[in-house]
């Protein structure tokens, strides 16, 4: 019943904008000569920018979900996130909020609190992003303090102030989560971190960018008729844009329409003109909006029942070509001789342990190079490929690094390459690596090789575009920064070497012109915001678990 009332308001919603567009254009006297194909390219833009700016705003959602301490693969938050637009039109945004938690519930076991809580969030970053860029256009635009720019950027600048947050945060616990736990009884952990300022400015610069392309395919459909500044087109998208959100106005019917309408007429636009363009912009942004919706809510329905056989099985066919063939075997070679290095250098056995190798690339490369090497995997279908490249099936067995099937004091060296990040919690990082120590024999060496995400651009990269892209990662990862890996263990950590600054998608004639800078780099000391790093541990005589 709750969704046919949301289904419905929704629907009568939406025939109120459409039928009040119709009679707004039927009471028009004189259409503009100028040929509709005119307009059209200009909508085609600005629905290009609406796309951006929703993008901009789901990396955000996803942003702010980690902060709420939720982690769900990235995908699957972009499906709940943008479906929620398919309800767009539903009053006070119970739609989107109703059918986001349910979406995030069955994909991800996302608590509606949790989801009922980012989404006021989410808004709230829109009203204070609107507010900021309405004001300051105003400003701009007037020379002088006038009424509503003041009132907007006082808004907008309220927001940065720590204490307003946490405030307001504790008030929208308190009102919602009475609410939520009629639907779900699960009480999530604590939501502090989103009143933060490490966690409030970036989603803030965030939204800032995200509003002001709308604003910009405002201008252009409007700069079809006459001259029309940029600093008014912002000022009048924001400024509507931000009454009908106050306003808790669904899609903004009855809002942002008819404030836009007037802000061009005063500018001097013709009735014909004012019209054409906020039907243009209403149509590129809420309407592109609720389509994108409409079509993630397909998607859901159709990827909701996906199989349940692990990551890493789905994905064995494909994963070696997630990344360019040479960059993957440059950095393979060079890990393989790093590790060659240390281990020549310190003396240590020839028999090595590669805990989940994937599809065998390194267990093969490594036994080129000399040493008795074997693999384990998690994954069935990663096993059967790397025995086929090792050229010995035996050579590789299903295992985990949280349970390693060999005695303790097994070998002289182990590795572990881009597998720890992808363990669901640090409690289980920390057993991972007393496991690894169990089994290498003391003076043994374990080598750790991570991204390097200290680098705040890489580590955005490997956080967001990356697994928006590629398989291989699902943005659920906890990434082990290299100056941080005594909490994880109590082993001595001997060396670490940083290395690479170049992106995986580098081309390769780029990388090759790139090569003397970036060799000059891991030899500085920028070398700590490398793209990866190798970590040498050292087991200690009578190191206990």
């Amino acid at each position: 019943m709750a969704w046919v009332l949301l289904l419905a308001s929704a629907a009568a919603v939406a025939g109120t904008g459409i039928i009040t567009t119709v009679l707004i254009l039927s009471h028009l006297e004189n259409w503009p000569g100028m040929s509709w194909w005119v307009l059209w390219p200009q909508v085609l833009a600005a629905s290009t920018l609406t796309v951006v700016s929703l993008a901009l705003r789901t990396l955000r959602w996803v942003f702010l979900l980690r902060r709420a301490e939720t982690r769900i693969p990235i995908r699957d938050a972009y499906i709940g996130y943008l479906a929620g637009f398919s309800l767009l039109f539903a009053p006070l945004f119970l739609g989107e909020i109703a059918l986001r938690a349910a979406i995030h519930r069955r994909r991800g076991g996302v608590p509606v609190l949790t989801t009922v809580v980012v989404n006021v969030w989410d808004r709230a970053l829109d009203a204070a992003a609107l507010g900021l860029i309405g004001g300051v256009a105003g400003l701009l635009l007037v020379g002088s303090a006038s009424r509503w720019s003041v009132g907007s950027l006082t808004l907008g600048l309220a927001s940065l102030w720590p204490e307003a947050r946490r405030g307001s945060l504790r008030l929208l616990l308190a009102v919602v989560r009475p609410v939520t736990r009629r639907f779900d009884s699960q009480d999530p952990p604590h939501y502090s971190r989103l009143a933060n300022s490490a966690a409030w400015l970036p989603a803030l610069a965030a939204s800032v960018a995200a509003w002001l392309l709308p604003g910009i395919g405002f201008w252009l459909l409007a700069s079809v008729w006459m001259p029309f500044r940029l600093v008014e087109a912002e000022h009048a998208y924001a400024s509507s844009s931000a009454s009908s959100v106050l306003a808790f106005a669904p899609g903004g019917v009855l809002v942002a329409g008819r404030q836009m309408l007037t802000g061009l007429t005063a500018q001097g636009f013709s009735d014909e003109h004012a019209v054409l363009t906020v039907v243009g912009v209403r149509l590129a942004t809420v309407g592109m909006s609720i389509l994108l919706g409409g079509v993630f809510v397909l998607i859901h329905l159709r990827t909701a029942r996906a199989g349940t056989r692990s990551h890493f099985d789905e994905i064995a066919e494909a994963y070696d070509v997630q990344i360019p063939e040479a960059r993957r075997l440059a950095i393979l070679e060079r890990k393989a001789s790093l590790m060659r290095g240390v281990i020549q250098a310190a003396g240590t056995g020839p028999r090595g342990l590669d805990v989940g190798c994937g599809q065998g690339a390194y267990v093969a490369r490594m036994r080129a190079l000399g040493f008795d090497v074997t693999g384990i995997d998690a994954s069935r279908n990663q096993v059967a490929l790397a025995g086929q490249r090792v050229g010995e099936q035996d050579a590789v067995e299903l295992g985990s690094v949280l349970d390693i099937p060999a005695p303790a004091d097994t070998f002289d060296f182990l590795y572990v390459i881009n597998v720890l990040h992808h363990l669901a919690t640090v409690e289980e990082q920390r057993r991972a690596f007393d496991e690894m120590l169990r089994v290498v024999k003391p003076g043994g060496l374990v080598f750790l090789h991570e991204i390097n995400t200290r680098n705040v651009l890489f580590r955005f990269y490997m956080g967001y575009l990356f697994p928006s892209l590629n398989c291989i990662d699902e943005g659920v990862e906890r990434w082990l920064r290299p100056d941080r890996l005594p909490q994880y263990t109590d082993a001595s950590v001997v060396d670490t070497h940083y290395f690479t600054f170049l992106p995986d998608f580098t081309p390769r004639i780029v990388a090759r012109l790139l090569g003397p800078l970036e060799r000059a780099l891991e030899t500085s000391r920028w070398r700590v915001y490398s793209a990866h790093y190798m970590a040498v541990l050292r087991k200690e005589a009578g190191h206990r678990r």
